[in-house]
């Protein structure tokens, strides 16, 4: 069925379900899509360590925005097998890792290095209900809402703030625009029919479905809810093809 005939919870569904067939078959690769990597073959303390690189530069970012934060609890938004959850223990006394593939989920549990701090959900919502208002120190997630129909990266924006603590910090990486001349061909062919193409020609793997939210609307949003945008950051998380930022933001106290 077209995602543009499907409805909210089909929709939901149907993003579930490739993540979890990909998280059976291929799991780091499906998170990491390095070309090298393909078919199993990155090896399991490489694959966290790029978790570990990543959080370090994270927290130095976080510390050069001089913003004073509690370390008591963090949320992984889209954590996969636990490759970001993992290296937030480091900093934090205790992190939830979500995400809507049940197989990802168990995994994160069987690779878990730190079951004392590292705790993980599977949620297939458009919102994270399954958490309280205000008890999150930081909320981090990274290369997981671009696969996300903006409708719901939306709404999870939202409920970031929602289970953030006042003052608190939420950090996420979101596509903006596409860059570069699209052939002639893809300007006149409806989005719904280029997203099945592309769903065909990669297999139905998910992470070839990419969505973008412009900068400027990102930014009205978090202001909409009260918070403040510390930082936009470029980087090429999302690939040829798009801008991406990442953003820093704060929490109204």
């Amino acid at each position: 069925m077209p995602a543009a005939v499907m409805n909210a919870p089909d929709r939901l569904q149907d993003l579930r379900n490739r993540w979890d067939r990909a998280g059976k078959t291929d799991p780091f690769w499906a998170v990491l899509s390095q070309p090298d990597k393909r078919g199993n073959r990155w090896e399991s303390d490489e694959f966290f360590e790029t978790g570990v690189q990543e959080i370090g530069d994270v927290m130095e970012h976080v510390t050069s925005l001089g913003v004073v934060h509690g370390h008591e609890r963090a949320l992984d938004f889209g954590c996969g097998p636990g490759r970001l959850t993992q290296a937030l223990a480091r900093y934090f006394d205790a992190v939830d890792g979500v995400d809507i593939s049940p197989t990802m989920i168990e995994l994160a549990r069987d690779l878990n290095k730190f079951p004392e701090r590292c705790r993980y959900h599977q949620n297939s919502a458009s919102d994270l209900r399954l958490f309280d208002d205000a008890i999150f120190d930081m909320v981090y997630s990274s290369i997981t809402l671009q696969h996300v129909d903006p409708v719901y990266a939306r709404d999870y924006i939202r409920e970031f703030f929602r289970v953030l603590r006042p003052g608190a910090l939420v950090i996420f990486q979101l596509p903006g625009r596409r860059t570069g001349r699209r052939s002639a061909a893809r300007r006149y062919i409806p989005a719904p029919v280029f997203r099945l193409y592309l769903r065909v020609r990669y297999q139905d793997h998910p992470a070839a479905t990419m969505n973008g939210m412009p900068r400027e609307e990102v930014v009205a949003l978090v202001d909409s809810l009260g918070a403040e945008v510390l930082d936009v950051e470029p980087n090429n998380a999302a690939g040829d093809g798009w801008e991406s930022f990442r953003y820093s933001c704060r929490r109204a106290k």
